[in-house]
């Protein structure tokens, strides 16, 4: 990897989600340092692809900040698709993009531009031999499995000298990223190529091998989501790069909200470390709400194995947003409801609770004092807890938010013999000049000196906030305020123009071919390609099984890998409780699949295994 530009302060990056480049944009106004969106094919949302012309509006938006578009092409590629991707891959070059997230390493075998190039948490970047590999190879970037505690980050921080990336935020995968091949068995739908069908958020029941039932029909492998919050000081402090934001398929309002408090709490952090880390890219977020990732979508929150293993990491009664817990019910009559809650309660919101049937809801049709007047009659009895999974008041604050990005900048204005030059330099130390060639006569009022700078310090709706003016000189000259606006108006447009040549450009370098890897190289790794098998041949193996996708051999496949345990969720941990009285194996099962349950105790792995249809 090379840079145009050392940078003697580490620099981290908050990164978030775009499903488009508008929402894109509202992720950069709102703090991001870079942005990952998905192009018109190959990544890992299949209904979250761009048009290039897209792509390249977005790209335009984020350098003016200093900050990233990364886009993923992290699906795995068959035979007749590398030269597409090849194409994809030079375009997305062209127009500016300044990373590929990436899973396939057949990829790696064409004939590719010197982009950037991240391992993708779907290459399953978990054990630290793999990701030692990825980074003897030359990837400027490692996104970490979600799965790993802060310990396990720690010692790869020390081992490894790339980038590392860490999901702080979003949704979770049951399965370890890239080994999870039950969407493809069930539906013929694969997850490594963009379609999970989710069945993670089906309706699950447990038994054991005499058909005894332990869990019916539950949520049992449906993960509530990740909550990061509490944690931003430890991953800076380890050394993480990037802070990514799960959420590829989300809306504007998600992402502007969530982006929004992570922003301002890697802020906090940056300002008790002295500033002695900065942000990767440039600007002040000016903001008009106070964000909470609470009042976002959300399964309840989690901080999953951050400090190892956890209970209830999932909620068994619905898969879907519970939103923010406001309290318990006080008293109910007909269609109105009491509430104890600290909470202030708007016309519109959106409530629910569980109920016999799983979660149910209702609506707020006005609030009258303490009393809530919904949109049916009630069937709650006192105690019961109430979520608000839809405040309709911050939505709306937050949809019709005016929330702006603004570089700061210093400008000097110097007065000699009826002429001025005017001098301006940004946050990041970009300077430029203008010297125009109109002569002024002295102002005739020492008060045109103030009314220069205050004329001067607008910015309008320009990327560029001043922060001061200094006029020099003591020759106080008259210049009409048209001249003065369009003074600035140059400066800051030579001062755009200086911004994008000073801005930092990561290009590749070549990849280590020498780096040896695994002589056998399981199905696991997913290759459906003979680039991606000349490649780990290259590497040193001389055995390679065809991934999961293009195999008949279905049966007795670990159909998911997780560091979830069902024997630990429902409190029947063998390390804990040695003595069992269940009768093992256990199965989950619907009315048309039985998977038979693998424990791996020593490891602390649960696995999934093709058992055939029930």
């Amino acid at each position: 990897m090379q840079t145009e530009k050392a940078e003697s302060m580490k620099k981290i990056e908050l990164l978030a989600p775009a499903r488009d480049a508008l929402i894109g944009i509202a992720a950069i106004n709102n703090g991001a340092d870079a942005v990952y969106i998905g192009a018109s094919a190959f990544g890992a949302r299949k209904e979250a692809g761009n048009r290039l012309e897209d792509i390249e509006t977005l790209v335009e938006y984020a350098h003016r900040f200093y900050s990233k578009v990364y886009v993923t092409l992290n699906t795995i590629l068959y035979d007749a698709e590398l030269k597409m991707a090849e194409q994809l891959v030079r375009k997305l070059y062209e127009i500016g993009v300044d990373a590929l997230i990436i899973q396939d390493m057949g990829l790696l075998q064409l004939d590719l531009p010197p982009i950037s190039l991240h391992a993708s948490t779907q290459m399953h970047n978990y054990e630290l031999e793999k990701i030692k590999f990825l980074d003897r190879l030359g990837f400027q970037r490692i996104v970490l499995a979600r799965e790993l505690s802060l310990e396990q980050i720690e010692t790869i921080r020390k081992e490894v000298k790339a980038e590392l990336e860490v999901f702080i935020h979003g949704a979770l995968c049951v399965s370890l990223s890239g080994q999870c091949y039950l969407s493809q068995y069930m539906f013929g739908r694969s997850a490594n190529r963009g379609e999970c069908a989710q069945a993670c958020r089906m309706k699950w029941t447990v038994k054991d091998k005499s058909d005894q039932v332990l869990v019916r029909d539950k949520y049992v492998l449906s993960l509530k989501d990740l909550n990061m919050s509490a944690y931003i000081d430890d991953l800076i402090r380890i050394g993480v790069d990037s802070f990514k934001i799960e959420g590829r398929l989300k809306d504007a309002n998600y992402v502007s909200n969530v982006t929004n408090h992570y922003n301002s709490l890697i802020n906090n952090q940056l300002k008790i470390n002295n500033n002695k880390i900065g942000r990767l890219s440039s600007g002040e977020v000016i903001s008009d709400f106070t964000a909470d990732p609470e009042r976002s979508f959300n399964r309840g929150f989690t901080t999953y194995f951050a400090q190892g293993r956890q209970k209830e990491l999932v909620n068994r009664e619905s898969p879907k947003s519970m939103g923010k817990l406001l309290g318990r019910v006080k008293k109910v009559y007909k269609n109105e409801l009491w509430l104890i809650t600290a909470e202030e309660l708007h016309n519109g919101d959106g409530l629910c609770y569980i109920g016999e049937e799983g979660v149910e809801g209702i609506r707020v049709n006005r609030v009258e004092g303490e009393k809530i007047i919904c949109n049916e009659i009630l069937r709650l009895m006192p105690g019961t807890l109430i979520y608000r999974n839809y405040d309709h008041q911050f939505a709306m604050q937050v949809e019709k938010s005016k929330t702006v990005r603004k570089i700061g900048v210093e400008i000097q204005i110097r007065a000699k013999d009826g002429r001025v030059e005017l001098f301006a330099e940004d946050e990041d130390k970009v300077a430029v000049e203008f010297k125009p060639d109109q002569h002024f006569e002295r102002a005739q009022q020492a008060q045109q000196r103030e009314r220069i700078e205050q004329q001067l310090k607008k910015c309008g709706d320009t990327d560029f906030v001043c922060r001061s003016v200094h006029y020099e000189g003591e020759e106080v000259l008259f210049m009409p305020i048209g001249v003065i606006n369009e003074f600035r108006r140059v400066l800051l447009i030579k001062l755009a123009q200086a911004r994008e040549v000073r801005r930092p450009v990561v290009r590749m370098n070549p990849l280590d071919r020498q780096v040896p890897y695994l002589p056998y190289i399981p199905w696991q790794a997913n290759v459906v390609n003979k680039e991606a098998e000349a490649f780990y041949r290259e590497h040193g193996a001389v055995g390679i099984e065809a991934g999961f996708e293009l195999t008949e051999a279905m049966e007795g496949r670990v159909l998911m890998h997780t560091r979830y345990c069902l024997l630990y969720e429902l409190g029947y941990c063998r390390k804990q409780f040695p003595v069992q009285t269940l009768n093992f194996p256990l199965y989950l099962c619907n009315d048309k699949y039985r998977y038979r349950l693998e424990f791996d105790c020593k490891e602390c792995f649960m696995k999934i295994l093709s058992s055939g249809k029930s």
